[in-house]
Formats: C-alpha cells, structure tokens, sequence
C-alpha cells in the first residue's frame, strides 16, 4: 500500500480506501459519518481487481469489498 495513504480515519468517521489490484495503486475515497455508509460506499464502488477497505479513527480494518 502507498506509505502516503494514511488508513486511520478522523475522529468519529470510518475511511474508506481504494485499491487497484492490478496496477497496485491506492487512495482515500473519503471519510463517513457512519460505518454503514461508509460500507455501502466500498460495496458500490467495489468490483473484479478494485478492492474498498473501511478503516475506523483507531486504524482498525472494519469491512472490505470487491475481489482480487
């Protein structure tokens, strides 16, 4: 993972976090008030080699989508 993408998330959101598994880039997609959304938000987007990671404000994996 790109060492400038930070995986914890601001206080009280969850952070979702984009990865391209086949050219290996990745992104913060964005910070959400809730988990839900922000798991509805990783599954939308998810998809064949495009991964979602939900991170919550203590850097702790929550939730993923999409395969590799």
């Amino acid at each position: 993972m790109n060492a400038s993408v930070v995986l914890k998330a601001p206080e009280g959101k969850f952070r979702v976090v984009g990865v391209d598994t086949f050219d290996g880039t990745d992104w913060v997609n964005g910070d959400y008030a809730t988990l839900e959304i922000a798991k509805d938000m990783a599954r939308e987007r998810g998809g064949t080699m495009l991964k979602f990671h939900v991170y919550d404000d203590q850097g702790n994996h929550l939730f993923e989508a999409g395969t590799f």
